[in-house]
C-alpha cells in the first residue's frame, strides 16, 4: 500500500473513529450499531481529479485569478493595438486625439466598450515616458463635458468636470512619476500628478447626435483641444504627433498563452500597485508578472494557463451578469464602489470597468443601472417583446440628463430605424395623457402609430439594457431612486 494510500484509509478511519465518539459522547450508554458491517469512508474520495497533473491544475486556478486581476491590461494592450497599428483601426499615433470614423457612436462600431450615444467621445492613449504631457481643451459651453484619466488598469486618476470642482478648459499638464524638472508658476489650470507613465484619455461631450448643427460644432470644438509635449508647449512650438511604437499583440496572434505574454509584457510597462504584491508573488510561482518569460515553465505549468486564456473571458462575463448591488423593478444597479480611484476588487473592476465599458465613470459623475433578465428571471431575448413604463414620477432627477440604452455583446444594435437608445430628448416621442412615457422593447418592428417609442431589439439572441443618470441626484448615488418598470408583456 503506497503513502498516500495509509493516509486516505487514516484519514478516514480517524473521521469513522470521530463520529461514533461523537455519537457517543451525546448519547452515554448506547450500545455501538450491531447491524450489517461497516466499511471505512474515504474522505478524499471524489475530491481529486483522475489523471490531471497537480502542476497543471495549480497553473489552471492559479492563470484564472491573474487573468481576472490582468484583463485591464490585456485589454487596453489589443485597443492600443487596434487603434494605432491597424491597418483597418483609425491608426492614431501615441499622444493624439482618437475618434471613430461615424465621430458619433453607431451600430457599425463593433470592437465593444458598450457606447452610449449621449455623449460624442474623443480619446487618446498618453505616454509620459520623455516627460509631462499638457491637455489644451476647448471651452465646451453649457453642455455637459468631462474628461476621464485612467491608468491602463481602469483606477481613475483625475477628472476634469464639473462634479469634480475646478476649472473645465484650459492647459493642464500630466506629470509622471519621478519627473524632476519645474513647472513656471500659474502656468497651468491644474498640475496632476499621476503614478503611471501610460495613462488613457476619454473625453465626453453632450451633444443631440440627432442635429447635424451640434455634431458639425462638436467636431470643431474637439479639433481646436490639444496635446503637447511640455518641452514643445512652453517653447510655443507645434507637436505633431508621429509615435505608432507600441507592443503589437498582433505577434502573438497563434500562441495559446497570448493573454498571458501580452500581461507580462503590460505589468513590466504598467507596474503593479505595492498593495498587489501578495497576488503577484503566488502569480510569479506559474510564470506570471513584471518581466517574467513563459517560455521558462514546465509544460504542465503551460497546460494549465491555455487552459485558463481559454476559459478566462467567459468567466468574466458570468460576472458582468451576475447582480452587484440592488436590484428594482427588473433593473441592477453597478457595484458602489465602480470607478474609484482604486480598487482591490479585482473581478469588479475587469468585468465592469473593463469588459463593460472600458473605464467607468465613479457613482457621482454618473450612476449606472443594468438590466438583462425580466420578471420571470429569465435573460431579456430577442424573441420576447418588452415594455418600460416610465410615469413622470419616474424620471430620474438628474443634473445632466437620463438614458436607456440596448447592448448585444457590449455593442450597439443595427437596426432598420438606426435607434439605439431612448434619451430624455429623443425626438418624436409620444406620452400619454399624465405624461406617462411607454417604451416598445422589440426585435419585430411594431405598428406604425408605436414605432416612435419603439427601442429596437436585435434579430436573434441575448440582449440587455443600461440607464444611464448623468451628474444624478444624491438619492440616486445611493441607489435609492427606483427605475421605471421594465416587464415582459410577450
Amino acid at each position: 500500500m503506497d503513502r498516500r494510500s495509509v493516509l486516505t484509509r487514516s484519514l478516514a478511519t480517524a473521521g469513522v473513529l470521530l463520529a461514533q465518539g461523537h455519537h457517543a459522547h451525546a448519547n452515554p450508554g448506547t450500545p455501538p450499531h450491531t447491524g450489517a458491517p461497516r466499511q471505512d469512508i474515504d474522505l478524499l474520495k471524489g475530491q481529486e481529479t483522475e489523471g490531471m497533473d497537480p502542476t497543471e491544475l495549480h497553473a489552471y486556478s492559479l492563470g484564472l485569478q491573474a487573468y481576472q486581476y490582468g484583463w485591464p491590461l490585456i485589454y487596453f494592450a489589443t485597443l492600443r493595438t487596434r487603434w494605432t497599428l491597424d491597418p483597418q483601426g483609425v491608426r492614431r499615433p501615441l499622444n493624439s486625439w482618437i475618434q471613430t470614423r461615424e465621430f458619433v457612436a453607431t451600430s457599425h462600431y463593433r470592437n465593444g466598450g458598450s457606447f452610449n450615444t449621449d455623449t460624442v467621445y474623443t480619446s487618446a492613449f498618453i505616454d509620459l515616458r520623455q516627460g509631462p504631457v499638457v491637455l489644451s481643451l476647448t471651452d465646451p459651453g453649457p453642455r455637459y463635458f468631462s474628461v476621464q484619466i485612467s491608468d491602463l488598469y481602469t483606477n481613475n486618476l483625475a477628472y476634469i468636470s464639473q462634479r469634480a470642482g475646478g476649472p473645465l478648459w484650459g492647459d493642464f499638464v500630466l506629470v509622471p512619476p519621478g519627473w524632476q524638472g519645474t513647472l513656471p508658476e500659474g502656468r497651468f489650470q491644474r498640475v496632476l500628478q499621476v503614478p503611471q507613465h501610460w495613462l488613457f484619455v476619454l473625453v465626453r461631450m453632450r451633444i443631440d447626435q440627432d442635429d447635424p448643427a451640434e455634431v458639425a460644432q462638436a467636431k470643431a470644438l474637439y479639433a481646436r483641444n490639444r496635446i503637447t509635449p511640455l518641452g514643445d508647449f512652453l517653447a510655443g512650438r507645434e507637436f505633431v504627433a508621429s509615435d505608432h511604437q507600441v507592443f503589437d499583440v498582433n505577434r502573438l496572434a497563434q500562441n495559446p498563452l497570448r493573454a498571458f505574454a501580452t500581461l507580462n509584457h503590460m505589468l513590466t510597462e504598467n507596474p503593479p500597485d505595492a498593495d498587489d504584491a501578495a497576488l503577484l508573488q503566488a502569480f510569479r510561482t506559474i510564470g506570471v508578472g513584471p518581466g517574467l518569460d513563459l517560455s521558462a515553465n514546465p509544460a504542465t505549468v503551460n497546460r494549465g494557463l491555455a487552459r485558463a486564456a481559454r476559459d478566462g473571458l467567459r468567466t468574466l462575463r458570468a460576472h458582468v451578469e451576475r447582480p452587484w448591488a440592488r436590484a428594482v423593478n427588473g433593473w441592477y444597479y453597478f457595484p458602489t464602489h465602480i470607478g474609484q480611484a482604486k480598487t482591490n476588487d479585482y473581478l469588479m473592476r475587469s468585468a465592469w470597468q473593463s469588459l463593460w465599458g472600458i473605464v467607468a465613470h465613479p457613482p457621482h459623475e454618473c450612476t449606472y443601472l443594468w438590466a438583462s433578465v425580466d420578471q420571470h428571471g429569465e435573460r431579456l431575448n430577442s424573441r420576447r417583446r418588452y415594455e418600460l413604463v416610465m410615469r413622470p414620477t419616474d424620471v430620474p432627477r438628474v443634473e445632466a440628463f437620463w438614458s436607456f440604452t440596448l447592448y448585444q455583446d457590449f455593442n450597439l444594435v443595427p437596426n432598420e430605424i438606426n435607434r439605439w437608445a431612448i434619451r430624455e430628448n429623443t425626438r418624436g416621442l409620444q406620452r400619454e395623457a399624465d405624461g406617462t412615457l411607454r417604451i416598445a422593447i422589440q426585435a419585430q418592428r411594431p405598428a406604425d402609430a408605436l414605432v416612435s417609442n419603439w427601442l429596437p431589439a436585435p434579430k436573434e439572441g441575448n440582449f440587455n439594457l443600461t440607464m444611464r443618470n448623468y451628474m444624478p441626484s444624491a438619492e440616486i448615488v445611493a441607489q435609492r431612486y427606483d427605475p421605471p418598470a421594465l416587464r415582459r408583456v410577450g
